[in-house]
């Protein structure tokens, strides 16, 4: 492991410009499209992130910095990747909403000042955002932070959920091409349909340097039955409930911007996988710490040398809690953030379709969720492998040799459906 353990991540850390900007294209650019905006402009990239390149532009005027978000150049892997016109259409009517809105129903997004579709000014599709300046918790146990304050923070980060996915989707206007609707279109199963899809292409990328391919996902082709069948139970029954919602897409606590002394969250992060659809999707997305149990030392040390040298620190990924207590680990406990969940849904009125159905406890289809989710997570992560294979990762520190961080999500996925299959009080 790093010797750097001990020092705090902040999740803002800027590294030098790993792919970089052309200056003389872009600076005129944001010129003529965002008022007050003046070079020259000072560019920093951050150093986390593995999809979308993300840099920090500071002009001599006005006196505050911005957030520019770049698709990778160069050939994708998927046509539906690296949608940034997708992350600004969605901000931008976030945006509308929250000046329609009081204070407390407010989903809290940086505002938005342009997208640009034009690859040749800087290389490839982006957008500008506001600096959103803050707390990134990198470790979701935030044990730099009293316990008071931790409970706090992630009481903060469910209410923040909460309201995104209570948001009348009507209220939105969305364009039909944006997602379809999730009454018509359940959100599970298309979503395991296509990320099965994107998988099997990953798993047939190959390294420039040794020729190998990605490969599949330890237990893919076992489990692939048991996602679809699921997706297909819960669509209905989501269908017939008109349940039907915001999906971040990535929804976890080093995705949120605390603010800097108070513990509450200031903006949601990375909108790259947003749709309609199941808000079922971002609970258990928010879970998957409480979705697998601690790792072996042994264990640890193997994942941490696949994730690369400075990616270590970054325990999100690899820290399991799944059997400890909140006294050994600092923080609630899995159960606790559900029943949080609960009640910021039925507190939060009509959404769209007007359906409240969390009342039932425990939550209807939750293993297969986590299940899925964990599954989904090593989609990801044989993603970040195979665009680091490709030569197209954004992350300073992306390896293509992290088989064994893909393959670990896939055991836990299938872990968790065994143990759901044998619980006769699981409603799959």
């Amino acid at each position: 492991m790093s010797t750097k353990t001990s020092i705090p991540r902040s999740g803002q850390e800027l590294s030098d410009v790993r792919s970089a900007l052309p200056l003389d294209k872009l600076v005129p650019y944001l010129e003529d499209n965002i008022e007050g905006f003046r070079g020259p402009v000072e560019v920093k990239q951050f150093k986390f992130g593995q999809s979308n390149p993300t840099y920090l532009l500071t002009p001599s005027s006005p006196s505050r910095s911005f957030v520019l978000r770049r698709a990778p150049s160069g050939p994708l892997l998927s046509p539906t990747a690296h949608r940034v016109d997708r992350e600004y259409l969605v901000l931008s009517a976030l945006n509308t909403y929250n000046d329609k809105v009081d204070q407390d129903r407010r989903v809290p997004v940086p505002k938005v000042y342009v997208l640009c579709e034009d690859k040749d000014v800087a290389g490839a599709s982006f957008y500008v955002m506001e600096y959103m300046k803050g707390r990134v918790f990198t470790d979701v146990r935030m044990k730099e932070l009293p316990r008071d304050e931790r409970w706090a923070c992630w009481k903060s980060a469910i209410n923040t959920l909460t309201r995104l996915s209570t948001i009348p989707l009507s209220s939105l206007a969305l364009p039909p091409s944006f997602a379809p609707p999730p009454e018509q279109k359940p959100y599970f199963p298309r979503q395991v349909i296509s990320l099965l899809r994107v998988s099997d292409a990953q798993s047939r990328a190959r390294s420039k340097e040794t020729g190998d391919e990605v490969g599949p996902i330890w237990g893919t082709a076992e489990m692939k039955r048991w996602f679809e069948e699921g997706a297909k139970r819960l669509g209905e029954e989501e269908k017939v409930g008109g349940v039907g919602s915001v999906v971040h897409g990535d929804f976890k606590i080093d995705n949120l911007i605390f603010h800097p002394t108070e513990p509450r969250v200031i903006s949601i992060l990375d909108w790259e996988l947003c749709t309609l659809g199941s808000p079922l999707a971002d609970l258990g997305n928010v879970l998957l710490p409480f979705s697998f149990p601690p790792l072996s030392s042994e264990h640890l040390k193997g994942m941490s040398s696949a994730l690369g040298e400075g990616q270590r620190d970054d325990m999100t990924l690899l820290l399991g809690m799944k059997g400890l207590t909140s006294g050994e680990t600092g923080i609630p406990q899995g159960d606790d953030l559900e029943r949080w969940w609960v009640e910021g849904m039925n507190e939060g009125g009509e959404y769209h379709g007007g359906t409240r159905r969390w009342e039932e406890w425990p939550i209807p289809h939750m293993a297969w969720v986590r299940s899925w989710i964990l599954f989904r997570l090593a989609i990801i992560a044989q993603g970040i492998a195979a665009r680091a294979a490709l030569g197209q990762a954004s992350s300073a520190d992306a390896r293509a040799d992290s088989r064994p961080v893909f393959d670990f999500f896939g055991k836990m996925a299938w872990e968790i459906k065994i143990a759901a299959e044998g619980d006769p009080k699981a409603k799959l």
